[in-house]
């Protein structure tokens, strides 16, 4: 008889936790809806959630070709929406754009290294509009172009010297990222905001002091301050090292319309990863300083769904993995995936999701990288 009521009352508790977790909590803070995600995914009745990954295409670029390109350090690229592919590096002399067809064969390269007319001198930002025009932010010369897909320069516009990276919005206006002097803190600032055509700013969206590496020294790990910016589906998303983690989404008017935020377990920076950056950083005589622990957060991108994949510094099931937490279009977490996606300075993964695929580069054991894609399937 007690087995059979220890029986019940087991029965009733994993009915409960079930039933927890299918309710996904939700809050208002300041009018705004603030989504609460815990440790584990939530499960949610009809809700796809699991990701398999069907290999499709592979570009070795320790290749002879690649290398003669200039292209094999490359990380940058954007997909556009008949699939191909466009590299970006801006380390070298000539084209320092090039485009691949969803094959992975060579079609052009484009965006001459230089001062004039469609030439650029550094790069910061690239990104495929609604349009399929190709868009460069070029740091040095301060101006957005505008290309279009076979390379063509539509136009060129100068922005403030302030700026760092620029994206043409929908409705004419510009999201726009750039850094800031602040007297009160006697240091920069990182702002991310909406601007008008003039490049007039229309309203501040987010902020992230930096610290200063002058007077308490290099941060050994996480060395640049994380903020962070995507653009899907009509909105934008933010997130900084001050929220922890919490990504913000904003609509094109510039409203905060969604707070994302989850429980996270947080990640020791290895003894020895330590060791090995104070050698490093030895060697130039740099004041150096670590963390504890890693930022909850490496970096993040979306899919064309609404999905926000997070890389976190958690080591997956197999070396050179780690964890992505996946939420979906709601801001709901529900998936937990291992992936080798190469990631840079502790801050940038190189990884875009479109048409239903995964394009990413991966580290090979000898260290050269093979850029992927991958077929994805949500069941």
């Amino acid at each position: 008889m007690k087995r059979i009521i220890l029986l019940g009352i087991v029965l009733i508790l994993c009915c409960y936790c079930v039933s927890k977790q299918n309710k996904v909590e939700r809050i208002m803070e300041d009018g705004v809806e603030v989504v609460l995600n815990h440790i584990e995914p939530y499960i949610l009745e009809g809700e796809p959630s699991v990701l398999t990954l069907e290999e499709e295409i592979s570009i070795d670029f320790a290749r002879d070709d690649i290398g003669a390109m200039g292209l094999a350090n490359a990380t940058d690229f954007e997909i556009d929406s008949e699939g191909n592919i466009y590299f970006t590096y801006s380390s070298k002399n000539g084209d320092l754009i090039f485009k691949f067809d969803g094959k992975g064969n060579f079609i052009r390269s484009f965006g001459p290294k230089g001062q004039g007319p469609g030439e650029m001198q550094f790069i910061l930002f690239s990104g495929i509009d609604s349009q399929d025009n190709y868009i460069i932010s070029d740091h040095m010369s301060k101006k957005v172009l505008f290309f279009t897909k076979d390379g063509h320069l539509i136009k060129e516009i100068r922005y403030p010297t302030n700026g760092r990276e620029v994206f043409p919005l929908e409705n004419g206006n510009y999201f726009s990222f750039w850094s800031r002097y602040m007297e009160d803190i006697q240091n920069y600032q990182w702002v991310a905001g909406i601007n008008n055509s003039e490049f007039e700013e229309i309203k501040e969206l987010d902020t992230q002091d930096l610290y200063d590496p002058d007077t308490k020294g290099l941060r050994g790990v996480n060395p640049v301050s994380f903020f962070k910016w995507k653009i899907s589906k009509g909105h934008i998303f933010i997130a900084s090292e001050d929220r922890g983690y919490e990504i913000l989404k904003y609509d094109f008017d510039a409203n905060l319309v969604k707070k994302i935020r989850k429980e996270y377990k947080a990640v020791e920076v290895p003894g020895d990863l330590i060791k090995e950056k104070k050698k490093q950083f030895e060697q130039y005589n740099m004041k150096v300083w670590f963390p504890k622990y890693w930022l909850p957060i490496c970096d993040f991108f979306l899919d064309e769904e609404g999905r926000i994949y997070v890389m976190t510094f958690e080591k997956g099931e197999a070396p050179g993995e780690y964890i992505f937490d996946i939420f979906n279009p709601d801001g709901v977490f529900v998936h937990r995936k291992s992936l080798k996606i190469y990631y840079e300075g502790d801050r940038m993964v190189c990884a875009r999701v479109r048409r239903g695929r995964l394009y990413c580069f991966e580290e090979k054991q000898d260290k050269f990288r093979e850029f992927k894609v991958y077929k994805m399937r949500w069941e």
